[in-house]
């Protein structure tokens, strides 16, 4: 796999194609997987020969596909280990050990309180994990 840009790398300007093409009717949800697919794109090999606006098209689809195929449900997204590999949740963590709302840590970050609710929430569990370690059954 290449190495992934994090959202918090990324200028108003860079996501602002994906942002033109959200519907007012899309959750926060579908936003947040429209984003994590324009990312990945953004940071694909070669995506500099590609027009932005190509690739903000190509995120918004892909995310369609997943609505289609994962709608109505609640897939669970395992993070594991791998919490923590990401910038921006290293960032979110920081500033809510620092006090600050979720809202804040959103606004800050970029991301819904939400999200940011359900990344503490793995994080907390990756700690209670590596704290409790594993029994021999």
């Amino acid at each position: 796999m290449f190495e992934r840009l994090d959202l918090s790398e990324l200028s108003v300007e860079q996501v602002a194609p994906l942002e033109a093409l959200f519907e007012s009717s899309w959750s926060d949800t579908w936003r947040e997987l429209a984003i994590s697919h324009y990312i990945t794109l953004l940071s694909a090999p070669g995506s500099e020969t590609v027009p932005k606006g190509q690739l903000a098209r190509l995120a918004v689809e892909l995310t369609m596909g997943i609505a289609q195929d994962l709608g109505g449900t609640q897939p669970y997204i395992p993070a594991g280990a791998a919490v923590m590999t990401s910038a921006r949740t290293r960032r979110v963590i920081e500033l809510l050990q620092r006090g600050r709302s979720y809202r804040e840590v959103g606004t800050t970050v970029g991301l819904t309180p939400s999200r940011v609710r359900n990344i503490e929430r793995a994080w907390r569990q990756e700690q209670l994990s590596l704290s409790q370690g594993r029994l021999d059954l």
